[in-house]
C-alpha cells in the first residue's frame, strides 16, 4: 500500500514538474528539478546479444529547499533498474544542512556519502560511466548519517561522517558495524582538487549477529587528484580496500584516470575513463578493467547526446564491448 501511495505521489511529481520551466519555482523557497539518463545500447562482442536494447539507467526528481537563514534541506528520489527488469523507486537524499558559522556545517539524514562524491564533481559524467569507486561497490554512493564539514582555511577542508553502512537502499540490520569515515579536501590553486579519504566499514562475515565477538572491518584508503580549468578536466584515483566487499581475508586495490575537454567554440565534448581493479591482490588474472571514451553533443538547455564506446575485461577473458547512446536531459 505504501508503494503505491509513494508511486502516486511521484507520479503527480513528475506532471507537474513536466509543465512548468526546466527548473520551477514552488511554493516557499523549494526548487522542484529532475535528471534522467536513457541509453540506446548495441552489443558488439560474439558474447553479447546484437538485438538492441534501450533503458532507462536512472531517473531523479530533486525538490531543494531553503528553511531559513543557514539552514537549507534536500529529498530526492531514484528510480533504477534492478535484475528482475523492473523500476524501484528508492528515496535516495533526505537530509536538513545546518551551516552553524562560517567554518562549520553540519547535515544529518540520507545523504551522499565522501568517498568519492566530491572527486565525481569533476568528472562530472556519472550518467555516462561511474567512478571506480562507484562501479565496484566500494561504498554506497548514499546513507543514512550525520556528516560535520570543517573550512580550515582558503584551501583546507575536512569531512567526517558516521552513517549505517550498508547504503542508501538496504534496511539498517545487525549484520553490519557502522561505517566511520574522515577525508581531507585540498584545493592549493584555483582549479586543482586533491582528497585523502580513510573510513572503516563493520561487518559480520557469517551474517549470525547472535554469534559474539566476530565482527570484522573493511577499511577503504583513497588518494583522489582532479584538475579542471575552462572547459578542460583530468583526473583520477588509487583506492585500497581491505576485505574488499565484506569478503574476508580478500584484499582489493586499484586505479581510475579520467579526462574531458569541450571543444572551444563548440557543442562538443570529447570524454574517456579508465579504470583498473583487482578485487584479490593474492590471486593471479582476476584483474578488471574497463574502457569508455564518448562524445557529448549538447543539442540544447537540458539535452545532451552522448553517443560512446564501452568495453569490459575481467583476467584473461576476452572483452565484452558494446556501443551506447546516451541521453541526459534535465528539467
Amino acid at each position: 500500500m505504501f508503494r503505491r501511495v509513494l508511486t502516486t505521489a511521484t507520479a503527480i511529481i513528475v506532471i507537474l514538474a513536466m509543465g512548468t520551466q526546466v527548473r520551477a519555482q514552488v511554493e516557499g523557497n523549494g526548487t522542484l528539478k529532475g535528471k534522467a539518463y536513457f541509453d540506446l545500447s548495441q552489443g558488439l562482442s560474439d558474447d553479447v546479444s546484437n538485438v538492441m536494447t534501450h533503458s532507462f539507467r536512472r531517473v531523479y526528481f530533486t525538490y531543494d529547499l531553503q528553511m531559513s537563514d543557514g539552514i537549507t534541506g534536500r529529498f530526492r528520489t531514484d528510480v533504477k533498474q534492478d535484475g528482475d527488469g523492473k523500476y524501484r523507486l528508492f528515496i535516495k537524499h533526505v537530509y536538513a544542512d545546518w551551516k552553524a558559522s562560517g567554518r562549520v556545517s553540519l547535515r544529518a539524514g540520507m545523504m551522499g556519502t565522501v568517498l568519492f562524491g566530491t572527486i565525481e564533481e569533476v568528472w562530472a559524467y556519472r550518467g555516462v560511466e561511474m567512478t571506480m569507486q562507484d562501479y565496484y561497490k566500494l561504498r554506497s554512493s548514499a546513507d543514512l548519517g550525520i556528516m560535520a564539514r570543517f573550512r580550515l582555511n582558503e584551501m583546507i577542508a575536512v569531512n567526517v561522517m558516521l552513517s549505517n553502512g550498508n547504503g542508501y537502499s538496504n534496511l539498517d540490520d545487525d549484520s553490519f558495524g557502522k561505517a566511520y569515515e574522515i577525508q581531507g579536501v585540498f584545493t592549493p590553486i584555483d582549479g586543482l582538487l586533491i582528497t585523502a579519504h580513510y573510513g572503516m566499514n563493520g561487518f559480520d562475515p557469517d551474517d549470525d549477529p547472535t554469534t559474539e565477538g566476530d565482527m570484522e572491518n573493511t577499511t577503504t584508503m583513497d588518494l583522489s587528484v582532479g584538475y579542471e580549468v575552462d572547459g578542460f578536466a583530468v583526473g583520477g584515483s588509487y583506492t585500497t580496500q581491505s576485505n574488499y566487499r565484506f569478503t574476508l581475508d580478500q584484499d582489493g586495490s586499484g586505479i581510475w584516470g579520467f579526462g574531458r575537454f569541450a571543444l572551444p567554440g563548440s557543442p562538443l565534448t570529447l570524454l574517456g575513463t579508465y579504470m583498473n581493479w583487482d578485487p584479490d591482490t593474492s590471486t593471479d588474472d582476476d584483474t578488471m578493467t574497463l574502457l569508455m571514451v564518448g562524445l557529448d553533443y549538447r543539442a540544447g538547455k537540458g539535452l545532451s547526446i552522448i553517443p560512446n564506446f564501452h568495453q569490459t575485461k575481467i583476467g584473461t577473458a576476452d572483452p565484452t564491448s558494446m556501443f551506447r547512446i546516451t541521453f541526459n536531459w534535465k528539467w
